[in-house]
């Protein structure tokens, strides 16, 4: 009977781990899923917008303003007029009413060249805003990637739990039919049994983790933290290519590198439209204007006026106090910070993509040295199981053996998932996650 319940136990939680294939999530799944839902790249996305909404003529400056004017005001004044006839009129209170209306335009036809550098900023801000959208991606595929093997990697283990625990339960039998005819006394049954019921509550505690695991992806994917989900759970790492061929494609293609070369050609773009202030600028205007003033005050009832109007008008800067001459040196400092920057990404990622090929090429070796050592620590289980039946072996050399092959299961594991991620990071820094 307690042979039953202990074999029960894990049907149960072999069960667990299963009972969600109602939604089998691939890692395609999830990245589709993701680019659609995840705050952060709708946000980016939302600031891409923007920037290429920004980037019009209009907004710098191209087009010519047209205003329809209009006001009608009354007044009560004391008058005072004297003609030329010599009549004279003293009024007081007298009522004046002064009408105008208009359509007029105002058009800079040339600041500088100020106008068309405003354009150029604004077209880089746009390219700007797209190139973070697309790191956006990047980083937040990723995360999702990182947090969807994280969870196979934590199914790997709960199933290595799984087999090491029926070593116990095999331990559990053994002993007791030992005990059952004498061959033993009822230590290593005990011992068993503890042994077993330590294992059963780290199972459970495993199962735990899963959970908060699939929360944290379900909250990357921008859903419901309780939406359940199962997942591949073989974790198969890539092969990728030598060193210098991935350093060369990071630096050609990653995004930082990419807004660092962006940011200063805005700060060029900015030192261009500070020097235009120094240049003359040209303002055209036209229009037509009707304006009429009534009064009671003497012989004019009214006076009338309407009409086109044209302009031309020139602003040539003399002196300033000096203003735009420091707005040009902080402008120069500024693109000398954003070359220094360029320089400074260029250089991190260099100790990026370095340290991620050195994590994955240490993760392959020893993953491979893993892999050998399961086999040979399951191989050793099986004997030390075997003479324990024949009573060439204790209790304590099942328990080694046993403890040997958890720690070989859970290096090997971490082995291949540690490789996973050093993979994922490497084609994050060359921007390869997302086509």
């Amino acid at each position: 009977m307690k042979k039953y319940k202990i074999g029960f136990f894990i049907a149960i939680i072999s069960l667990a781990l299963t009972s969600n294939a109602q939604e089998l999530l691939t890692p395609e799944d999830a990245v589709s899923y993701s680019l659609n839902k995840n705050f952060d790249i709708i946000l980016a996305k939302n600031d891409a917008d923007i920037s290429k909404i920004n980037n019009n003529k209009a907004t710098a400056g191209m087009f010519p303003k047209i205003n329809v004017t209009t006001g009608d005001v009354f007044n009560l004044s004391n008058v005072n007029q004297k003609f030329t006839t010599g009549q004279t009129v003293n009024k007081n209170w007298v009522p004046i009413n002064s009408f105008n209306a208009g359509l007029n335009m105002n058009w800079t036809i040339f600041d500088g060249m100020k106008m068309f550098a405003t354009k150029d900023r604004l077209a880089a801000l746009q390219s700007l805003g797209e190139i973070q959208l697309k790191s956006q991606i990047q980083n937040t595929v990723a995360q999702i990637l990182e947090a969807y093997y994280d969870i196979a990697r934590q199914i790997q283990q709960i199933k290595a739990l799984q087999e090491t625990a029926k070593i116990s339960e095999e331990r559990v039998t053994l002993s007791q039919k030992k005990l059952d005819v004498g061959y033993s006394d009822k230590t290593p049954l005990l011992q068993a049994k503890v042994d077993f019921s330590s294992q059963k509550i780290n199972i459970l505690q495993q199962q735990t983790i899963l959970q908060q695991k699939k929360i944290v992806l379900n909250n990357l994917m921008g859903r419901d933290a309780n939406t359940d989900f199962s997942v591949i759970d073989s974790i198969i790492v890539d092969v990728l290519p030598e060193w210098r061929s991935i350093k060369d494609s990071s630096v050609a293609n990653n995004y930082l590198v990419q807004s660092a070369l962006k940011n200063i050609d805005i700060a060029k773009f900015q030192h261009k439209e500070i020097n235009a202030q120094r240049l003359p600028s040209i303002n055209f205007s036209s229009g037509y204007t009707f304006t009429q003033n009534n009064s009671k005050a003497g012989l004019q009832l009214f006076n009338r006026s309407y009409g086109p109007t044209f302009g031309l008008n020139a602003v040539i800067p003399v002196f300033n106090g000096g203003m735009v001459k420091k707005q040009l040196e902080a402008s120069a400092v500024n693109i000398a910070s954003q070359e220094v920057q360029l320089a400074q990404v260029k250089n991190n990622l260099d100790a990026q993509v370095l340290s991620a090929y050195q994590n994955f090429d240490f993760a392959q070796k020893v993953l491979q040295l893993n892999e050998e050592t399961v086999q040979a620590a399951r191989e050793n289980v099986e004997i030390t199981l075997e003479r324990f039946r024949l009573n060439e072996s204790n209790s304590l050399d099942i328990r080694t053996a046993q403890s040997s092959l958890e720690d070989a299961l859970y290096n090997v594991i971490l082995a291949r998932y540690n490789a996973k991620i050093a993979e994922i990071e490497l084609k994050r820094l060359s921007n390869k996650l997302v086509k």
